[in-house]
């Protein structure tokens, strides 16, 4: 099951024949280990729309306009051009939509302000399903995501998915495929 979402997702090249797939997709391996080691897990979660690094650019900014005359005044100017493009993404709103999910997957501030290479495998995961849930993946393939789950965030993630692939009238909108041991899950979605 595991070689199938690798090949599905890309990773792996099929035996025989093609995978071909349009638009972005998102994937949850079974043992994630992506993203800059250093890079904090707020960040990794809001780069999934390219809002994370924009957002550490803007904070950056907004230091050197305490600066000297002329690296405020190109600070000030960076931090203009910054704040547009972040507003353009969405901004504020996504970030909020990044920490609900955050927070329902069990992730509170404090694990989201540590660098990735400090959390455990199972809080690790958790930041790369957050991702792939922020993003604006139209086919998810899901390897066990329920894994590292208490009973509320399966409930809820069981409901994030019926929500997100169930368009109106009951029409699927994208595509999701996911494996899993949890029988209650899969009924669920």
């Amino acid at each position: 099951k595991t070689t199938l979402t690798k090949v599905l997702a890309g990773d792996l090249i099929p035996a025989n024949g093609r995978v071909d797939s349009s638009g972005e997709l998102g994937y949850l391996p079974q043992d994630p280990r992506s993203g800059d080691p250093e890079m904090l897990a707020r960040t990794r979660i809001l780069d999934a729309r390219g809002l994370g690094t924009l957002a550490l650019e803007m904070h950056e900014a907004s230091l050197q306009m305490g600066d000297a005359d002329e690296v405020a005044a190109k600070a000030m100017r960076r931090y203009g051009n910054l704040m547009e493009r972040f507003e353009a993404l969405g901004g504020y709103a996504a970030e909020a939509e990044a920490a609900s999910i955050a927070h329902n997957l069990s992730l509170p501030d404090r694990i989201l302000d540590q660098p990735l290479k400090t959390l455990s495998g199972g809080q690790r995961r958790r930041i790369e399903l957050a991702r792939i849930l922020f993003s604006d993946a139209q086919t998810m393939i899901l390897d066990e995501p329920t894994n590292h789950l208490d009973v509320e965030g399966v409930d809820w993630l069981a409901r994030h998915l019926r929500a997100r692939f169930n368009g109106p009238g009951g029409r699927a909108s994208g595509a999701l495929v996911t494996v899993t041991h949890d029988r209650w899950f899969l009924d669920a979605i």
